[in-house]
């Protein structure tokens, strides 16, 4: 019988799953609601109903994603921030309880599995190494190295958000100051509109998880105070970018996560920070691109997880 996996992203709002074959071919998906604001309980509920609707498929082993510190081995859920009750929760044992455990379950970090999306079949597609930035809530990440995932001694490697580029700047939630995620990341962009008098005004009607889209549209009407937010945006993220190809001599950068939406507002400053401040070897050749499966990365990342636990690709 040919393998089948079933990959499955899981966002603060929605469950995206996806079922493709061991060649690749997408052979079904699904979404439904996460509730993870509802804590875990719910969450595991909503995920074991999104799993029995894959029950005829016959998959061979699940990967899931999930934005939170994991620990793959035990299959642990140590961390997630915005999760309610999750610390050091035995995730992969809870949800076999639930859909049976004939299924293999695997887990790994939502960042990462988008990274393995992004290289596997999207813009990293025929790179060998290649760093992958999510830029949503926070600064997230994967790190690909001749061909694997990077996950460090203890498994917490891609915390990239965490780089301090101001040893004096905003406290960040990991417990830090300066972080790049306190600049380059949607929770970056409401602390700047709320400290900023004349952006605050003019956005003062927007809700407040739409302050980012609604800064991107002032900028494309050519607002000077909105460009300059976004200006420091790309400088922040070249900042962050330089950093990590200095010490990696990674050649392929993909940047992705729904702030991507506004490309076109700071990649000229990222491009411009990351050229001054890479080293001259390590700026040979390198390439910086946008994300090319958007939603899909997490879901079909997650099936490469999959198929990586059974002993194939990673």
């Amino acid at each position: 019988m040919k393998r089948k996996f079933l990959g499955i992203d899981i966002g603060g709002t929605n469950i995206r799953a996806k079922v493709i074959s061991g060649e690749g071919t997408t052979l079904g998906e699904r979404k439904t609601r996460s509730d993870a604001r509802m804590g875990i309980s719910r969450l595991m509920e909503n995920l074991a109903g999104l799993i029995e609707g894959f029950a005829g498929e016959g998959v061979s082993a699940i990967g899931i994603g999930i934005p939170g510190i994991v620990d793959r081995a035990s299959g642990t859920l140590v961390q997630a921030p915005n999760i309610a009750n999750t610390r050091n929760f035995p995730f992969t044992e809870a949800l076999s309880e639930k859909i049976g455990a004939a299924t293999p379950v695997f887990i790994e970090n939502d960042a990462s599995c988008a990274a393995l999306g992004e290289y596997r079949a999207g813009a990293g597609r025929g790179s060998n190494s290649m760093i992958m930035i999510t830029l949503g809530t926070g600064f997230g990440g994967g790190i690909i190295l001749d061909g694997r995932l990077w996950t460090g001694e203890s498994g917490f490697a891609g915390e990239l958000g965490h780089m301090t580029i101001n040893p004096l700047g905003p406290p960040c939630a990991g417990g830090g100051r300066g972080c790049i995620e306190t600049y380059v990341s949607q929770v970056a962009i409401k602390r700047i509109v709320r400290e900023h008098p004349e952006l605050r005004e003019k956005l003062a009607d927007a809700e407040d998880e739409a302050l980012p889209e609604r800064l991107a549209e002032l900028a494309r009407e050519k607002d000077q105070a909105a460009i300059s937010v976004w200006n420091d945006f790309g400088t922040n993220l070249g900042v962050g970018i330089s950093i990590l190809v200095n010490i990696l001599d990674v050649k392929t950068v993909v940047v992705g996560g729904g702030l991507s939406g506004a490309w076109e507002l700071f990649i000229g400053k990222a491009l411009e920070e990351a050229e001054t401040r890479c080293l001259g070897g390590a700026k040979r050749g390198l390439q910086v691109k946008r994300a090319a499966l958007g939603d899909d990365a997490g879901a079909l990342g997650a099936c490469y997880v999959a198929e990586s636990g059974l002993g194939g690709r990673p």
